[in-house]
């Protein structure tokens, strides 16, 4: 018989919700299964806390010498910044209170502001900041607007084709392309010209429709907060915890192969310091992404032409700054062409402690193609490269930065979504056949609330004995199932 388990995750109103830390649990806990995460990301370390809270024997596998995945702390010198661009939702009540119960007032609150720099203009997202011509000069705002007209004059009667025909038709091409086609396109590796337009039709007019994207607020919530250190705060407090709590994390350790044993649970191979070790787990909670998790199942996986993840990576090239960043954005769209870079990320705008007073540190991204030569060129070469972007963007003075440090990411694709997993047939097979082993839970996600997320209900799942709960919280064809709300499929 399962413990008698009260956790409190209830689903109340985000405003009287609370995460109580402390789990009680019955006290017949010794006769429960042992159980083996796979990866130290914020899924794994989620559920690897909540289980030990409840008398669970918990191993992490972990195959880098840190925690945390994506999620982990950037240190240099008196640095702690977070890895790449990280914004933590609060779209899921729950983890935010985790996240809250565990930093306490070192979750603080704060205010984004994107900006898009385009020809060395420093323009603004969202009209809150600078109204409705968010820092438009006067000529570039009348060349949008005769770009507007020029394409619906053009505009043949047949329904637009492509989402930038459609696109460029509502907002005209020069105001498509500064605030929104040439980052997209960036981030997800795929022209506006190849993909459909939305399925839904409207009826305004030329300027209606004009005014309706032009007024529209960005946001997407209220209320914004973050580690006071930055997302590895959180990493490394759940470290602590269940390290005191008696888990084990084995870092370095690379898994060679799963296999389903006869007599129930796991056999799980693996490379640690040279040697093979194994482990003969009851339940297998996997945070690896799912074609690797694949093939170490022995099950094959030939990702489709149409699939964007797994084929695009990240270079990230931080400049340490002795001098605090000049302008207030959390972060910038980048939509020059004759500009490689695609995000710039300044961790000074967020507070906190992440960086120390009177300096200034920010991360240039780069979206690439593995093939791409960014991605296999010496460190020093992509610094020069990114700093004289940066300064040719006037984003800073090339006297103004310290030092640097650049990290890559080759199978970091930004635009990943696990949601594509039930979008597309062939990896949506592949989660059906992984989803038949019911001791393995799967809850590799996209972001870091729905990973956590994941995790939480995983661990929620093993020690109720529920799977199917833990199937129908989590399902990627449900946008927020702890809502019940589905995808738009249009």
């Amino acid at each position: 018989m399962p413990p008698n388990i009260r956790f409190q995750l209830a689903f109340l109103p985000k405003k009287r919700l609370k995460y109580n830390l402390q789990t009680q649990v019955h006290p017949q806990t010794r006769c429960l299964p042992s159980v083996l995460i796979l990866g130290a990301g914020p899924g794994g370390l989620a559920a690897a806390y909540t289980l030990l809270q409840a008398g669970m024997p918990v191993t992490i596998l972990e195959r880098d010498s840190v925690p945390g995945g994506l999620m982990r702390a950037v240190r240099h010198g008196d640095f702690m910044v977070d890895l790449g661009y990280k914004h933590l939702y609060d779209r899921i009540p729950e983890v935010h209170a985790f996240w809250q119960a565990l930093l306490g007032t070192d979750f603080q609150p704060y205010e984004p502001r994107t900006g898009i720099l385009y020809e060395g203009h420093l323009l603004e997202r969202d009209r809150a900041w600078r109204g409705l011509r968010r820092g438009l000069p006067l000529g570039l705002l009348l060349r949008g607007l005769l770009s507007l007209l020029r394409a619906n004059l053009k505009r043949s009667r047949r329904s637009d084709l492509s989402l930038e025909a459609y696109t460029h038709r509502r907002r005209g091409a020069l105001l498509a392309r500064i605030f929104s086609q040439e980052f997209d396109e960036r981030f997800k590796g795929r022209a506006w010209s190849q993909l459909p337009a939305p399925a839904k039709t409207e009826r305004k007019g030329l300027w209606a429709r004009f005014m309706s994207d032009a007024t529209k607020s960005l946001q997407t919530q209220e209320k914004w907060f973050h580690p006071a250190c930055g997302t590895g705060q959180i990493v490394e407090m759940l470290e602590r915890e269940i390290l005191r709590l008696g888990g084990k994390i084995c870092y370095e350790t690379t898994v060679t192969g799963i296999r389903a044993a006869t007599e129930g649970g796991f056999e799980v191979t693996a490379l640690q310091g040279g040697a093979d070790i194994s482990h003969r787990p009851q339940v297998l909670i996997s945070s690896l992404p799912l074609p690797r998790l694949a093939r170490l199942l022995g099950i094959d996986h030939v990702p489709q032409k149409s699939e964007m993840s797994f084929r695009r990576g990240v270079v990230m090239v931080y400049l340490f700054l002795r001098v605090p960043v000049a302008w207030p954005h959390t972060s910038i769209h980048v939509s020059c062409r004759r500009l490689k870079m695609a995000r710039v990320t300044n961790y000074g705008a967020l507070g906190g402690r992440m960086v120390p007073a009177g300096r200034g540190c920010i991360c240039v991204e780069y979206f690439t193609g593995h093939a791409d030569a960014l991605m296999h060129q010496t460190d020093c070469e992509i610094y020069d490269f990114a700093l004289g972007e940066c300064v040719r963007g006037n984003l800073l003075r090339a006297d103004d930065c310290s030092d640097f440090l650049v990290l890559r990411s080759p199978d970091g694709d930004p635009a990943t979504s696990w949601e594509d997993f039930h979008t597309d047939p062939s990896r949506r097979a592949l989660l059906e056949r992984i989803a038949q082993l019911p001791k393995l839970f799967q809850i590799n996600r996209t972001g870091a609330d729905k990973s956590t997320y994941a995790g939480i209900m995983a661990a929620q799942a093993i020690l109720a004995d529920d799977r199917a709960r833990f199937e129908t919280m989590t399902r990627a064809d449900v946008n927020r199932p702890w809502e019940g709300v589905l995808l738009d499929k249009a």
